[in-house]
């Protein structure tokens, strides 16, 4: 079964709730702020 774009953009926005939590932890980890931006371009571009 394929995910609908609603349930894509739950999931995005799930994700980003995630990485926001991790950042306020370590909030100077590259990683996270380059993956967090991917996400967020993602969910624009929707």
């Amino acid at each position: 079964m394929e995910m609908t774009n609603r349930q894509f953009q739950g999931f995005i926005r799930l994700t980003l709730m995630q990485i926001d939590r991790a950042l306020e932890i370590s909030p100077d980890n590259k990683e996270l702020i380059e993956l967090r931006y991917i996400y967020q371009s993602v969910l624009e571009d929707e």
